[in-house]
């Protein structure tokens, strides 16, 4: 994605269709706060700023766009969605576009938005093989093109903000093929907005941040095992599969609003499908 302060003159040399006009008028009348004027009227400025810039980039997606209000008093979220249809398939984006007035921040926000953009590419244009492939194997094996239709195969982006303040932003970009389970990816940011580095769990718990997370998971195991006969983990009765033993250093996690780290396990990675994606609170 362009650098802001470039994207900025883009936006100054552009006439705003009437539309957007009577959009952003409309927001601020419907939205008008009591507090941080600054960086909400800078947000809509960037709203719309985004939907000239995105209508224009995007042959592929018909977009359209909304905003989340102003995240913490640094930065602001910015949803561009986007839809492809075609008889076999619909892709459907959610993309976070992450803007602050901050320049200080501006560097950083940068740096998530073309590494969030690059991910959506990458993986719309994968999955966009992963079905042509599926279709060819499935029309070679004996299938029509209408039963492979009528499979309705979706492909879907979205992210989850799961806590802001001044000081850090925690979100989640999820992408999934609603067709095949390994196809479908969580990626974690945690970002310090005072230095622009990710943040680790070493940060959060400290030095001993391994054996701290370990013990808790192990001991939050055991508690469901006991008080949730549907629980099944791998390692853990019957199971003979090898279960969870520790964390390493790619471990995913997010940070909740009670600014504690949540471990999260991908469905398949320490227990059966059946318990789907698993989570771990660490309390500081």
């Amino acid at each position: 994605m362009k650098n802001l302060k470039n994207a900025k003159k883009t936006y100054e040399n552009i006439e705003i269709p009437e539309e957007l006009k009577k959009f952003t008028k409309d927001m601020i009348k419907e939205n008008k706060p009591k507090n941080n004027f600054k960086y909400f009227y800078a947000s809509v400025a960037s709203l719309a700023l985004f939907f000239i810039v995105g209508i224009n980039i995007s042959e592929t997606f018909a977009t359209s766009f909304s905003k989340i209000p102003v995240i913490g008093e640094i930065v602001s979220v910015i949803s561009i969605h986007g839809k492809k249809i075609d008889e076999d398939k619909t892709i459907t984006t959610d993309k976070p576009v992450i803007s602050s007035e901050n320049k200080d921040v501006d560097a950083i926000t940068n740096k998530v938005n073309e590494e969030i953009d690059a991910i959506v590419n990458e993986y719309t244009k994968n999955a966009e093989q992963h079905i042509k492939e599926y279709k060819e194997a499935f029309i070679a094996t004996g299938g029509t093109e209408e039963e492979f239709n009528a499979k309705d195969i979706k492909v879907d982006v979205s992210y989850d903000v799961k806590s802001e303040s001044k000081n850090h932003l925690s979100l989640v970009l999820n992408a999934n093929e609603s067709w095949a389970n390994a196809y479908n990816i969580s990626y974690f940011y945690n970002i310090d907005l005072n230095t622009g580095k990710d943040i680790t769990l070493q940060d959060i718990l400290g030095d001993d941040y391994i054996n701290i997370a370990n013990a808790s998971i192990k001991s939050q195991i055991e508690e469901r095992l006991k008080t949730d006969e549907n629980a099944m983990f791998f390692g853990y009765g019957d199971n003979e599969i090898e279960g969870f033993a520790t964390i390493i250093d790619d471990t995913k996690f997010y940070i909740n609003e009670n600014d504690n780290p949540v471990i999260y396990f991908d469905k398949y990675e320490i227990a059966p499908g059946s318990m789907g994606a698993i989570e771990f609170e660490i309390k500081k």
